[in-house]
């Protein structure tokens, strides 16, 4: 009778550890369950946020591509300016030098001597200069 009584109390604990190890494999299995949809999530919202990380960069991208042409468009147009003024100044300067060509022909014409005494004037100023 005695080992009828400890028989059964061994099987009851063996019956109980293996329902609480039953029980601890199922908290495990559904702990794995709760780990991989975590890591699914996460991988998710990792792909959310690179696919926003490049759109933004594509963004980024293109307007610094819109601002590089219209510093292009605006250093051209600038140059262009540039040159135009260039080429006015030009025009200006050999229409002066055309003009003072021709007063400096006619007041040679109209006063011969004055000329020469002034061309005189200025070689002895100079000759005394340049003997210093």
């Amino acid at each position: 009778m005695a080992t009828g009584l400890f028989s059964s109390r061994s099987k009851g604990l063996r019956n109980g550890l293996h329902d609480d190890a039953q029980a601890v494999e199922e908290q495990i299995a559904e702990l794995r369950d709760e780990i991989a949809s975590l890591a699914k999530l996460l991988a998710s919202d990792a792909s959310d946020g690179a696919s926003g990380i490049r759109k933004k960069a594509r963004a980024v991208k293109a307007q610094a591509s819109d601002a590089a042409h219209d510093l292009k468009d605006r250093a051209q147009g600038d140059i262009r300016d540039m040159i135009a003024a260039g080429e006015d100044i030009l025009a200006e300067f050999q229409t002066r030098y055309q003009d003072s060509g021709r007063r400096a022909r006619k007041a040679v014409k109209e006063h011969p001597l004055a000329t020469l005494g002034v061309a005189a004037a200025a070689g002895f100023l100079l000759a005394a200069l340049l003997r210093r």
